[in-house]
């Protein structure tokens, strides 16, 4: 990036940027009525910041929808027989607990399909680039959920996650906030988990990862991942659009174990606006003893430690309200 002398007038650019922290930090100091900035240690945070919460602000369960919360999205359109170590079953689990948890953080929730990305002008396009690739059901999928989100009716945009992505911090007020900040926002870098956009940016990024897609694409192996990546890589921010390019989420159970201790690492997750529970982040915590005790999952057991997600999550955000919430 380049950087400009420091006797220079800073440019638009410069100041739309400043104007974006400025803005995000007294959303979040005016939202959580205390001090924001505080030293944490916990892992995927981008400037080793805390956000400090008042007990006022903890996320109420509720499911109930009510005009003016904003909408967190996420796609899901299963690939037949399962994958990625999970059953069919396992990984509709994983999205009901998805809803749940982001409907009692104050939000609605929308899961879109296949026949949401097949509204798309350029779907029928997307896809035999995809198919000439060679990429797999699983990664399709996950293109796909680019030209749903674009085909979305909301004039502002909006949000979408993953459905293994799990609110920590991220309560509907501040996502209102967020939400208000133009262009767009990834808070996870180049790792699709949590996106904002406005629609323009939305239909601008999604139409310039179908451009880029290409068999002899050179990326480490085609997914929007890593596409996302090298789009990020051979432009600018300004040429994007992006406002946000940050990583404000915690990779994986936020749990740190000392000998045979497991505790809620609270330093760190409240310094994050939720939790990606991926694939890889579920091997670890497997691996290295920190996935959630679950009724009838054998310690160390892989595979049904990875088809129960979802009542891992379930237990881990009852244990991070429980312990950071005090």
């Amino acid at each position: 990036m380049y950087n400009p002398e420091p006797t220079k007038k800073l440019s638009s650019r410069s100041e739309m940027r400043i104007a974006l922290v400025v803005l995000t930090a007294f959303a979040l100091v005016s939202l959580f009525n205390g001090p924001l900035l505080q030293q944490s240690t916990g892992p995927s945070v981008s400037h080793g910041r805390r956000l400090l919460l008042s007990t006022d602000d903890q996320p109420q369960s509720t499911t109930s929808l009510r005009p003016g919360k904003p909408i967190m999205a996420t796609f899901f359109e299963p690939v037949p027989g399962g994958c990625c170590g999970m059953t069919e079953e396992g990984h509709k689990n994983l999205v009901n607990a998805w809803e749940r948890a982001w409907q009692s953080y104050g939000w609605q929730t929308k899961i879109l399909t296949e026949a949401d990305a097949r509204k798309h002008p350029r779907f029928e396009e997307l896809e035999l680039k995809l198919v000439e690739a060679d990429v797999n059901g699983y990664n399709r999928r996950c293109f796909w959920r680019w030209l749903a989100m674009s085909m979305d009716t909301d004039v502002n945009g909006g949000w979408m996650s993953d459905y293994d992505f799990f609110p920590l911090r991220l309560t509907s007020v501040i996502g209102k906030e967020l939400a208000a900040l133009p262009g767009f926002k990834s808070y996870s870098v180049h790792v699709p988990t949590l996106l904002h956009s406005d629609t323009k940016s939305w239909n601008f990024i999604t139409n310039l990862i179908v451009d880029t897609i290409s068999k002899d694409l050179e990326v480490d192996f085609l997914s929007d991942m890593y596409v996302l990546e090298y789009i990020y890589n051979h432009h600018t921010e300004e040429e994007l659009g992006i406002t946000a390019w940050e990583r404000l989420t915690y990779s994986g159970f936020p749990y740190n174990k000392d000998g045979d201790t497991i505790s809620v690492d609270c330093p760190g997750a409240m310094a994050t606006l939720g939790a990606h529970l991926s694939h890889h982040d579920t091997h670890l915590a497997v691996d290295n003893g920190i996935f959630p005790k679950v009724l009838g999952v054998t310690v160390g057991d892989l595979g049904s430690s990875m088809n129960n997600r979802a009542e891992a999550a379930n237990i881990m955000l009852r244990q991070f309200r429980d312990a950071c919430f005090r």
